[in-house]
């Protein structure tokens, strides 16, 4: 503990490689050299803001999931205080265990004890499945899947909720060796289960897959395994053909994969995370609701989280419980210690616009296109008119340059006028004197209009006198 709260109170240090394009004033660098946990779920954290929008700029996405994802649909995970391994001793405390995990190691099919503590108890789980219904989580997953965001969501869980909201589950598939089969297939797989379906039971001899029944349900409750039909119907043919009876008749099983057990689908979930993480160009990586405490879950965390950040990207982990930070340096820059779903809720909070469906995308952009369109039909039209006013406008006629002499000539002489015929005093008329008793009103001046050759004479007129008068003084 006081590890942990020595590394919640220093800063998260310093990082190698920055996102390009946040456009944050505060511009702080995701990825770390150390795994940084984060506490709450602050509005005001600048590594939560950033982390939301590398998120919602994301084209391939990851997803890795646990038990932890499921315990608000009413499934409890494992390893919890209240999980399947301490459930597993409450109820059944006779059991000479050590550990609620040795009820899920396929050694349990040597001893007949826990082989009927093991069947009572699939039953309940099963149940329990039966009426839980997909969680925020599920559906965020969900709604990657119609935003073609996700590449691929690796699941540890057995319950399959997944599948109830309509997303592609990779159960009972075989190895393959046909290149083409496998790639056209592996496309299609939406989530991949790594440690098998509780939805399905499967033979310990022959590997068939059948699906549950009442009949098979009450002979569980009961802590009995149910035979196989098919080993059953193989025997019975060899006893009518006269051959030799083998005596093996294979038991149903929930369809898991136990600890030491091969998975048998191991080779062909192998080539698809190559193919993912080579060709796939994964950009982030979510882990969701595990402790990563199994050997080949970590081994593929590794994998992705290398070409991730390769790619410029970030891996987050959301989980309850530090997962203790040693190993995973470098691996997992930031540990977001709430429940999965209260994340959620966060993250529609905050970029509500990641949460739109895919068709509300796609009207966005039909609306944005067809606003565009019809501004540039504006302009255009616009532009016409214009062209149109400016063909119909006809251009003044041209005025030569005598003509311009011309004009301007006449102007000044008009101009001329108009100063000599506003003097105080007139030539031609002499103005009355008005009595000082009478208000002078005041007068616009007339104006008296010249010929041309009376005006040249009274100019002549004038420079006469004005000459005469100079030699008198």
């Amino acid at each position: 503990m006081a590890k942990d709260a020595k590394c919640e109170q220093t800063p998260s240090p310093r990082a190698s490689r920055s996102p390009s394009s946040l456009g944050s004033p505060q511009k702080v660098e995701l990825k770390t050299e150390r795994l940084t946990p984060i506490a709450e779920l602050d509005i005001g954290d600048v590594r939560l803001q950033q982390i939301n929008r590398i998120l919602n700029r994301s084209r391939k996405i990851v997803v890795l999931t646990g038990a932890g994802i499921s315990c608000n649909a009413g499934i409890p995970d494992f390893r919890s205080s209240s999980g399947l391994y301490e459930l597993v001793k409450k109820q059944f405390p006779e059991l000479p265990i050590m550990s609620g995990q040795e009820m899920f190691d396929i050694s349990l099919f040597r001893d007949e004890l826990k082989i009927s503590v093991f069947a009572t108890f699939m039953e309940k789980l099963y149940s329990s499945v039966q009426m839980a219904q997909p969680t925020k989580t599920h559906k965020f997953i969900a709604h990657l899947k119609n935003r073609n965001k996700l590449l691929r969501c690796y699941t540890q869980n057995i319950d399959g909720l997944e599948e109830n909201l309509g997303l592609e589950m990779s159960n009972n598939e075989t190895n393959d060796t046909t290149i083409t089969a496998f790639n056209s297939r592996w496309k299609n797989f939406d989530v991949v289960q790594l440690h098998g379906d509780l939805n399905s039971l499967a033979c310990t001899r022959c590997f068939h897959v059948f699906q549950w029944s009442r009949y098979w349900c009450r002979s569980f409750r009961r802590g009995e395994l149910p035979t196989c039909p098919t080993c059953e119907e193989q025997n019975y043919k060899r006893f009518q053909q006269g051959k030799r009876q083998t005596g093996i008749t294979g038991l149903l099983r929930p369809n898991i994969v136990l600890y030491g057990e091969n998975h048998p689908s191991c080779e062909f979930i192998a080539q698809g995370l190559t193919l993912d993480v080579q060709r796939g160009k994964p950009d982030f990586l979510i882990i969701m609701g595990t402790s990563l405490k199994v050997d080949g879950v970590k081994r593929v965390v590794r994998q992705i989280s290398k070409q991730v950040h390769e790619r410029g990207g970030i891996v987050i982990l959301v989980n309850k419980t530090s997962i203790g930070d040693s190993s995973w340096h470098g691996v997992i820059d930031y540990q977001i210690m709430r429940d999965c779903d209260e994340w959620v809720t966060y993250l529609e909070a905050q970029i509500p616009d990641f949460f739109k469906t895919q068709e509300q995308i796609d009207k966005l952009r039909q609306l944005r296109r067809e606003a565009s369109d019809l501004r540039k039909k504006a302009l255009e039209e616009q532009k016409q008119n214009n062209l149109l006013t400016m063909i119909k406008t006809p251009p003044s006629t041209p005025v030569r340059k005598d003509q311009k002499q011309a004009q301007s000539f006449d102007g000044n002489l008009e101009n001329v006028k108009k100063r000599l015929v506003t003097t105080s005093k007139s030539p031609c008329k002499r103005q009355k004197k008005l009595p000082d008793n009478e208000k002078i009103s005041k007068r616009k001046p007339k104006y008296i209009h010249y010929t041309n050759s009376q005006l040249s004479q009274y100019i002549m007129k004038r420079h006469l006198l004005f000459k005469s008068e100079k030699l008198m003084l």
